[in-house]
């Protein structure tokens, strides 16, 4: 039996060109997390938003790429105004954003490295610790690469 051919990938650092690309992964991303009634308030906004973050300083977007064709992302922010972190001696923290990669492109590590390029980014920032958002779906994931559930609970009112 031969061996599955390895994913020839690409990682990169998305920029204003990149603005089409990130749109059409989060589009993706935004529609699989559902439901459909928060997807119709998200979605109108998505252009603003992605114009804002790949033009700020505070905010560093990756792609990987196979093929010439993006199949995935990660955001990193780096938060300092949220009041959780007005009593810490450092009063700024990493952001895992968003991270997608589209369905036929998963399991073969690329989420890891995506999520490893975000981290590393915050380091060089200076930042020392990073928070995230989990899907449900992505628990398993996260737990795997270190992040630990943290007091926060969610309640949609």
């Amino acid at each position: 039996m031969a061996a599955a051919q390895e994913l020839s990938v690409r990682f990169r650092k998305a920029g204003p060109a990149d603005v089409d690309l990130v749109i059409e992964l989060l589009h993706e991303l935004i529609i699989e997390l559902g439901p459909p009634d928060n997807a119709a308030q998200v979605l109108p906004q998505l252009s603003k938003d992605i114009h804002l973050a790949l033009a700020a300083d505070n905010v560093c977007i990756f792609l990987v790429e196979s093929e010439g064709k993006a199949i995935g992302l990660s955001r990193g922010d780096i938060l300092t105004t949220d009041p959780i972190f007005r009593l810490r001696t450092d009063n700024r923290c990493g952001y895992v954003d968003q991270m997608y990669v589209r369905p036929t492109y998963r399991n073969q590590g690329l989420g890891r490295q995506l999520l490893h390029l975000v981290e590393n980014w915050f380091s060089e920032q200076g930042i020392g610790h990073a928070l995230l958002h989990a899907a449900q779906n992505a628990l398993r994931f996260y737990s795997t690469e270190g992040y630990v559930p943290n007091r926060e609970m969610f309640k949609r009112l």
